[in-house]
């Protein structure tokens, strides 16, 4: 059985720098996730069909992802928290601006997050691009890599299911409309902050940094409410309570204009916790699945 950088199958072109394959240690650090959870039941699919899908009950996981031999992209609900994660980038620390385009659909320019100096990088706003790549097609990377600019492709399947169990096992719904429904940035829906949250450092965290992205709706007197979690990095840490707490306490918005409505509007940001946009985080889990062989092979994602 094949794992996620495990088991060589396809192979990226033209990746060799500094004496080895992007990402190669971190696809070693990922392996070792993995084969910590052999006992994830995971259902394959045909890489027409959709992606592979894996539950753990007992560690309330819920996971879809492709692999290749080399690059991977994974959507996984654990513990209520949805994350998205891509490895075999180039290697960068801290937050990272990547862009990236599917098929023929615009391009996005993301806000990813690395641990270390890893090729792994987590969406700090993963719901939409998880919806994103539920349509499938080319996925073209645009990752910096010092002073270039590196191209990774891929042809990542559409998932009529398995992103679609991940987003219902963390209470969300995946449809048509979920790419503009759901946020890909900080956006303030054209209000302003009155009062501006001020979030404690969780006291119950071995992590010296971190970072919290969240989504509040807002209320007709500018009170937010309603806050969740969109992203936490590390998983666990506390940050992400320490920032919905914050924003119910103390966060407040109002009219950038003479009677602006402002009820049922949505605000997302996100809030960085001792650290840097340079500054590398602790350490990231990523678990994918096992699953079995696959008849036939997809085409190779490609770097340049």
């Amino acid at each position: 059985m094949p794992l996620y950088g495990c088991a060589g199958r396809i192979k990226l072109r033209k990746v060799v720098r500094r004496g080895g394959l992007a990402g190669e240690a971190d696809m070693k650090r990922l392996c070792t996730s993995i084969l910590a959870l052999t006992a994830l039941v995971a259902t394959p699919a045909t890489a027409q069909d959709d992606w592979d899908l894996g539950r753990d009950p007992e560690r309330r996981l819920t996971i879809a992802a492709v692999t290749y031999d080399n690059f991977g992209v994974a959507v996984r609900c654990m513990d209520g928290v949805l994350s998205l994660v891509v490895s075999g980038l180039p290697e960068g620390p801290g937050i990272r601006n990547i862009r990236h385009r599917l098929g023929d659909q615009p391009a996005m320019n993301g806000r990813w997050v690395s641990s270390g100096n890893g090729g792994a990088a987590f969406s700090i706003w993963p719901a939409a691009t998880a919806a994103y790549l539920a349509g499938g097609g080319r996925w073209v990377f645009e990752v910096p890599d010092g002073e270039r600019v590196r191209r990774i492709s891929a042809d990542i399947p559409a998932s009529a299911t398995a992103i679609g169990e991940v987003f219902t096992a963390c209470g969300r719904t995946l449809s048509p409309s979920s790419r503009e429904d759901e946020p890909d940035q900080e956006d303030f829906a054209g209000l302003r902050w009155v009062r501006v949250p001020e979030p404690n450092f969780p006291s119950r965290t071995d992590a010296a940094s971190g970072l919290a992205a969240i989504t509040c709706t807002v209320t007709a007197r500018g009170d937010l409410r309603g806050c969740r979690v969109e992203s936490e990095f590390p998983e666990g840490a506390g940050f992400g309570r320490a920032t919905t707490m914050a924003a119910h306490r103390d966060g407040k918005v109002g009219p950038s204009e003479p009677g602006q409505d402002m009820e049922g509007r949505r605000v997302s940001w996100y809030v960085r916790y001792n650290m840097s946009d340079v500054e590398p985080l602790p350490t990231i889990p990523s678990r994918l699945p096992d699953r079995p062989e696959r008849n036939g092979e997809r085409p190779p994602a490609e770097a340049d």
